[in-house]
């Protein structure tokens, strides 16, 4: 009987890899210039927030002595309002409320919002707003907007809601704020709103925001009874 042959397998062929290339020599400088891009970036940024901060410590500065003078004169006609961030944080009082000075030591620049409310029967949702925000091109703006409570109405689900609607005193870059306009403003709105109280008429308060400002947002609220 023949013998059978058994096939024996091909070696395989080695295939030759190429060598790593070796890391380019400019590795290290290329390295170092795009860390010091950001570096920079970074750098510029800060610059910018501390503009911004310093440049926003001089508005809060000027509209809490402001809103703080519209409060106490609204306590001579026994109208309270009430200001946040709490007077007793920002100023020190050798008489309260009257004699009174601003602490150097307060951080003025940290605050992104105030607001006086009017806490008075039938004033509620009444009040002066003001914050910080960023636009598209993330610049610091400042908004300001006097806020008042307009009918009530009934919804099947949620109850009685309060309308509430938006007068805009101020929207404008932080580093654009007029400071003058700005204090002009808060007279104009804070005599007619002292007027309207004086002859127990909201309506004279809320046509004159109607005719003079800008419309701002109207939403509901739930309205606590």
């Amino acid at each position: 009987m023949p013998r059978s042959r058994t096939s024996q397998a091909k070696p395989r062929r080695r295939t030759r890899t190429s060598p790593a290339a070796p890391p380019t020599d400019d590795f290290a400088s290329s390295l170092g210039r795009e860390l010091a891009k950001v570096q920079a970036s970074v750098e510029a940024e800060e610059r910018v927030e501390r503009k911004d901060v310093s440049r926003r410590a001089e508005i809060n500065r000027r509209l809490l002595q402001d809103l703080w003078e519209v409060h106490n004169q609204f306590e001579q006609i026994s109208v309270h309002l009430t200001l946040e961030p709490s007077a007793t944080l920002f100023a020190t009082f050798a008489e309260y409320p009257t004699q009174w000075s601003l602490r150097e030591n307060f951080d003025f620049g940290s605050l992104t919002s105030l607001e006086l409310a009017d806490r008075a029967a039938g004033w509620v949702g009444f009040g002066m707003r003001f914050w910080y925000y960023r636009d598209g091109e993330g610049r610091g703006r400042l908004r300001g907007i006097f806020e008042w409570a307009e009918g009530e109405s009934y919804h099947r689900y949620a109850g009685w809601m309060r309308t509430m609607n938006q007068a805009v005193l101020v929207d404008a870059s932080e580093h654009d704020v007029d400071l003058h306009a700005l204090q002009a403003t808060l007279k104009d709105v804070a005599v007619r709103w002292y007027s309207a109280h004086l002859n127990r008429a909201p309506a004279t308060l809320i046509d004159h925001l109607k005719s003079k400002y800008p419309a701002g947002s109207s939403y509901t609220k739930e309205s606590y009874r």
